[in-house]
């Protein structure tokens, strides 16, 4: 089984740190309780702050949470850039990313949730800006993999297109994605051996881009939008 993502060593609060201790402690009870109806009370009973505390750094809830995502998709970039040390060839580069991808899914199952739940989702300002910035990190590094594949000729020329390139990753990251939620789901497993599936489901892929290179219409956009 992929080690799951841990928060670094509790920081009790001091002058200077709050903010940063009260997501480190949010990210604990995620991965303990394995959801986040938690209540801000407890968060700050959890860091040592009084219970008014959490309301200087984060209004609502949802800004902590939308903190915790961030952490989740930082998580998520330092993993991928991991899978990349010491790799040459971009085609094995991709697979790395994408085990690197689902490893971490697959082993925080609640914080890999709150990443892409919709509660996150305002329906006037949409997805908050601090998870839409680390969410867009963590896409970019798959998508250089993917243009570095491109440059050394491991993929079709045509998708150094940018629309064409946008939708082969957006099929990549679809892919991974549904095969992350189908294992924490349970549709799929063992759980600790998900990953393994990578490197025939995505190498099948992007056998088909290469032969059809896909492109997306006009009128669709891919996310995070900053």
């Amino acid at each position: 089984m992929a080690t799951a993502f841990r928060p670094s060593a509790q920081r009790r609060y001091h002058h200077g740190n709050l903010k940063p201790a009260l997501v480190e402690a949010a990210v604990a009870l995620v991965g303990e309780t394995q959801d986040w109806t938690f209540s801000l009370r407890e968060v700050a009973r959890r860091a040592g702050v009084s219970h008014n505390a959490p309301y200087k750094h984060f209004p609502e809830k949802r800004d902590l949470l939308a903190a915790v995502a961030a952490r989740g998709f930082e998580a998520l970039a330092e993993r991928m850039l991991s899978s990349l040390e010491g790799r040459r060839d971009p085609r094995a580069g991709l697979l790395a990313c994408g085990r690197a991808f689902v490893a971490h899914g697959v082993g925080n199952p609640a914080l890999y949730r709150l990443m892409f739940s919709a509660a996150l989702t305002s329906p006037d300002a949409g997805r908050p800006l601090t998870e839409k910035v680390a969410a867009a990190k963590a896409r970019s590094i798959f998508d250089a993999t993917l243009a570095d594949a491109v440059r050394s000729a491991a993929s079709p020329s045509s998708m150094a297109n940018p629309r064409e390139s946008a939708a082969a990753s957006l099929a990549a990251w679809s892919l991974l994605h549904g095969l992350t939620m189908l294992a924490i789901d349970d549709f799929v497993g063992p759980p600790a051996d998900v990953e393994t599936l990578v490197d025939g489901l995505l190498g099948t892929l992007l056998e088909g881009v290469a032969s059809h290179p896909p492109a997306l219409p006009a009128r669709i956009w891919v996310a995070p939008r900053l």
